[in-house]
């Protein structure tokens, strides 16, 4: 979340539940060189996680990144959270490889 402070391209958005806030968000507004629109984080407080909170945020990311003219998103998370990796799947994200990369599983969606 800092380094949206200072990385440009970084995108932070606040997640609310009606007045609550309940998590945050970064994305990136460019490609990489490979053409890979990347979400560094998403974060639901843990309150508020297993509610669907989460899921409905990356719908709603991945239409905005979309509407952008995206044609991949990368993600990545940590191998011991299967839920996340559970709803990244549920919402079309394949592994980019089986291959663990700085802590990760990278999953990639790609889009029409």
């Amino acid at each position: 979340m800092a380094e949206s402070k200072y990385v440009d391209d970084f995108e932070l958005r606040a997640i609310y539940c009606d007045d609550d806030l309940i998590g945050f968000l970064t994305f990136c507004k460019n490609p990489d060189s490979d053409g890979n629109h990347w979400i560094p984080a998403i974060m639901i407080d843990e309150n508020h996680q297993g509610k669907g909170y989460g899921k409905t945020t990356m719908k709603q990311l991945i239409e905005l990144i979309e509407s952008m003219g995206c044609k991949k998103i990368m993600i990545g998370h940590r191998p011991n959270n299967l839920i996340a990796g559970e709803m990244y799947e549920s919402l079309g994200f394949k592994k980019a490889s089986e291959e663990i990369i700085d802590g990760e599983i990278i999953r990639l969606l790609q889009l029409n």
